[in-house]
């Protein structure tokens, strides 16, 4: 039973809560409010799309600023009134169910992942993710955290500062340039450019320059079966990698070497020690030492390059997982021992009952 004293300051704070949120303004007009006045009206294109965004499924939005060109499909434009399913795609990838607010995202570190309402069929119906970094730009060993008071930072020689830095489909960068509006949903970050659709692995391999990772999946007639494997974690060598190993595993070997599947590791789902189970059975070891992420001793270039199946990594050299520990000599005595022994036991048993 809660005392008097409790119930009133439940009261009270409940009424605090319902003024405050009484004060703040609607997702439309703090879109429009905040420079996002085309996303505002592309919201409004459609019942569904309307629907989503007003519901308590959507926390975060992440709303391209009123400069950002339209983003297009084909010879679709996003905002026009007839929304394609590719639109609608989009318009759930741009925002989440999670509450992200600059403060909580740059102390994580090297970011945070974040599901979306874009529902994605090869991660197990999932929401599609995206992935702050809060790791400097071009920096695979940061010595110190860039954005350590994200709200104090502003226009610098008439250039908008990033807040945060987001991983999307095919390696591309989204900055949110003003962050944390209110609305009485939740919040709003204003970005520089749409969130790019993930893609299969195939063509985030050539577009992102891996393209004799590429070639090997398609020489191994992996291509299909990878891009549509549910839940894998890809390890990209760079085509300097292969150009230096003077490789002459397999295709098939040597994609299955790179491949995880099952299991989808962001960066920020890296810790010192992982074991990843390559497509093969052998293991990858992922290491931190002073920022940098290595896997097997190669040094992750560029993470989290956004799947439609998962989440792929490029890496400075063709990787040698370590193969399973063979059944040993002793073990395996040890183990037809023991097979020997309760074969006698049985013998013995059977013998009493007759």
């Amino acid at each position: 039973m809660f005392s008097k004293q409790s119930t009133i300051s439940l009261f009270l704070m409940s009424l605090a809560a319902l003024a405050l949120a009484e004060s703040l303004p609607g997702l439309l007009d703090a879109l429009t409010a905040s420079g996002a006045c085309k996303f505002a009206d592309f919201i409004q294109s459609d019942p569904e799309v309307l629907q989503l965004y007003l519901s308590a499924s959507v926390k975060t939005v992440f709303a391209p600023s009123d400069s950002v060109p339209d983003l297009v499909f084909g010879n679709e434009t996003l905002g026009e009134r007839a929304i394609s399913s590719a639109q609608g795609r989009a318009a759930g990838l741009q925002c989440s169910s999670a509450t992200t607010s600059l403060g909580i995202a740059s102390r994580s570190r090297p970011g945070d992942v974040v599901e979306t309402n874009d529902q994605a069929p090869l991660l197990g119906g999932r929401g599609q993710r995206i992935v702050i970094d809060t790791r400097p730009a071009n920096e695979t060993s940061p010595t110190k955290r860039w954005a350590s008071t994200p709200n104090l930072r502003r226009r610098t020689n008439e250039r908008t500062q990033s807040l945060l830095r987001i991983s999307t489909g095919l390696g591309k960068i989204t900055n949110v340039i003003n962050g944390d509006i209110k609305y009485d949903g939740g919040i709003i970050h204003i970005t520089d450019s749409y969130f790019t659709m993930p893609q299969s692995l195939s063509s985030t391999s050539k577009a992102t320059g891996q393209t004799t990772f590429a070639n090997q999946l398609s020489k191994s007639n992996s291509t299909k079966t990878l891009d549509n494997t549910q839940s894998v974690t890809v390890f990209l060598p760079s085509n300097a990698a292969f150009a230096a190993s003077n490789s002459t595993i397999p295709s098939s070997q040597l994609v299955t070497d790179h491949v995880v599947s099952g299991t989808v590791s962001y960066l920020p789902d890296m810790k010192d020690g992982t074991i990843l189970t390559t497509q093969r059975g052998e293991t990858l070891v992922i290491s931190i030492r002073s920022g940098r992420y290595y896997v097997n001793g190669g040094l992750i270039t560029q993470a989290n390059l956004v799947l439609e199946n998962g989440v792929a990594h490029v890496v400075n050299k063709v990787l040698k997982p370590t193969p399973a520990a063979p059944v040993t000599g002793a073990a395996s005595a040890n183990s037809m021992s023991l097979t020997g022994l309760f074969g006698v036991i049985s013998y013995i048993g059977m013998l009493v009952m007759a």
